[in-house]
């Protein structure tokens, strides 16, 4: 039997006409509805990006009159110790706090993914149907996703002690010269590798949101069982799954760019919730499409689901 053609190009044309089919002529009620679960899906994907920025609570002013800044960070290291149960008891109860949320975004960001895809995929518009029906398999791909964010949480808080760990410890002059050259240098390995790993840990929440769940929806498999598909299908077309990647990055760098334009041409209306979903519906269609159609032609249709080309 001869091997399928695998074509990311064919696919982004089929998604055009899947898009094209389904979304026009246009109306309002399916594209808000799309909307409301194109936000779920994208729920968690990205954090808030503004910076907080400091009070002036008359410090700011001790400063600016000239006060001995290096002593006062002297100090920092002193009263890190004086505190330093208070804190670490701070730490931990935040940590707690913030993986309760991160799980709770992470839960409704799966039940929402695989909500939009029952939609793109079948080319309907119903919100309470694909949200129960598929509420087991999002289970499964909620356990790692919130894994694969917490794994990626820990690694930061660790770099992150071990940099203020050996600051601490240079300013209270435990280290001092050639000893702290070389707790710099041993960070150096720390922090390479963990700059290595972002885009790595990036790529794994790509591959689960692109192609596992849809393969947790044609196969039945859990998620684990999934990945271990993908990873076969890989191996067959790695030249498809590349050229896959560089059609994704335009595709993120181009509606980035639109988005930004449109929002600012609104007053910042466009970069409302589920507005912003709404207005760019056709956008995230086709993305959502895509992978569905790239999968197809691996033989990995969703049964009953996928419209003609």
């Amino acid at each position: 039997m001869p091997t399928p053609t695998v074509s990311a190009i064919d696919a982004a044309r089929d998604a055009i006409a899947h898009t094209k089919r389904h979304l026009f002529p246009f109306r309002i009620e399916k594209w808000l509805v799309l909307g409301v679960l194109a936000f779920l899906d994208q729920c968690g994907r990205s954090g808030p990006g503004a910076p907080v920025g400091w009070m002036n609570d008359g410090a700011g002013s001790r400063w600016r009159e000239g006060s001995d800044l290096p002593a006062a960070l002297r100090s920092v290291p002193a009263w890190l110790s004086e505190h330093a149960t208070a804190i670490t008891l701070g730490v931990f109860l935040g940590g707690l706090v913030l993986a309760g949320l991160m799980a709770i975004v992470l839960w409704i960001n799966a039940r929402g993914s695989f909500a939009y895809l029952d939609t793109v995929a079948s080319g309907r518009a119903d919100l309470v149907r694909p949200w129960r029906e598929h509420a087991a398999p999002a289970s499964s791909y909620f356990a790692w996703r919130f894994g694969l964010s917490l794994a990626g949480l820990l690694g930061l808080l660790f770099a992150g002690g071990l940099i203020a760990s050996v600051a601490i410890a240079v300013a209270r002059g435990r280290l001092a010269g050639p000893g702290a050259a070389t707790a710099v240098m041993a960070l150096l390995p720390v922090l390479l590798l963990f700059t290595l790993a972002l885009p790595l840990l990036a790529l794994a929440g790509l591959a689960l949101r692109d192609f596992v769940a849809p393969l947790q929806l044609t196969t039945g498999l859990p998620c684990g069982d999934a990945i271990r598909v993908l990873e076969g299908l890989v191996v067959q077309q790695p030249g498809a799954f590349l050229l896959y990647l560089l059609l994704k990055l335009a595709l993120v760098v181009g509606a980035a760019t639109g988005i930004a334009i449109v929002g600012c041409l609104t007053c910042c209306l466009g970069f409302l919730p589920v507005v912003m979903q709404a207005l760019f519906q056709p956008v995230f269609y086709f993305e959502r499409a895509l992978p569905l159609f790239l999968l197809r032609q691996m033989g990995h249709d969703l049964p009953g689901r996928m419209g003609g080309k």
